[in-house]
């Protein structure tokens, strides 16, 4: 994943590769305020961070921010959605959705695409995950692990009822969207299908997507 891809935060200095163009100064983010990191030292973090960061079971992760082909499927694929949604749900990219208060390993995340509640305000933050009926991931090469298996373990755990995992291979016209619902009885997602040219699909709503449009550059 690279030598700034994923790890766990402490103090962190951000500096980027010598040959990045625009290089910034290091970035250091503090320190939590116990021994592991709670909602409140998460939220207090700056909105303008230059990594990704998560907050998984009291641990605060850091990634790479996505490529420009990433934010451009997300954005492409959350608006294609947005116009099927009926007015009971909303639709946001990388928003904070919580999935689990505990106090001392919290876990929240902002998964790329968040179909949420219209009930809950879209001022505030985060989205509790018994508001949210879907969440999807555009996989990364430095994600591949996290939108895979951990993530989907998480969403999974915290009831969320479907996950969308959208595969591109920026190097090759593979393309793919993996739909899963969630089984009550095994506590885990089910695949209902793969996808490369359109979606069709009842649940969470009637949907019906052409992915061209969503996968070309």
């Amino acid at each position: 994943m690279g030598r700034y891809a994923e790890g766990t935060l402490g103090e962190y200095p951000y500096r980027p590769r010598p040959e990045a163009p625009g290089a910034m100064p290091a970035v250091t983010l503090p320190l939590p305020s116990g021994d592991t990191w709670t909602r409140a030292d998460y939220e207090a973090l700056p909105e303008d961070l230059p990594v990704r960061v998560s907050l998984i079971h009291g641990e605060l992760v850091v990634s790479p921010r996505p490529r420009p082909i990433h934010q451009r499927i997300a954005r492409r694929l959350a608006t294609r959605i947005e116009d099927a949604a009926p007015d009971a749900w909303q639709v946001d990219t990388d928003v904070d959705v919580l999935l689990d208060d505990d106090e001392v390993e919290p876990v929240e995340i902002a998964p790329d695409v968040v179909v949420y509640s219209s009930e809950h305000d879209p001022y505030d933050r985060p989205i509790h995950a018994e508001s949210v009926t879907l969440v999807a991931e555009v996989v990364s090469p430095s994600t591949k692990r996290k939108d895979r298996r951990i993530q989907p373990a998480l969403y999974a755990g915290a009831g969320i009822r479907h996950y969308w995992r959208v595969e591109t291979d920026q190097t090759a016209p593979a393309f793919a969207v993996y739909t899963y619902e969630l089984d009550d009885a095994s506590g885990a997602y089910v695949a209902t299908g793969v996808h490369h040219d359109r979606i069709t699909a009842p649940q969470p709503f009637a949907l019906d997507i052409d992915l061209k449009p969503v996968r070309e550059r």
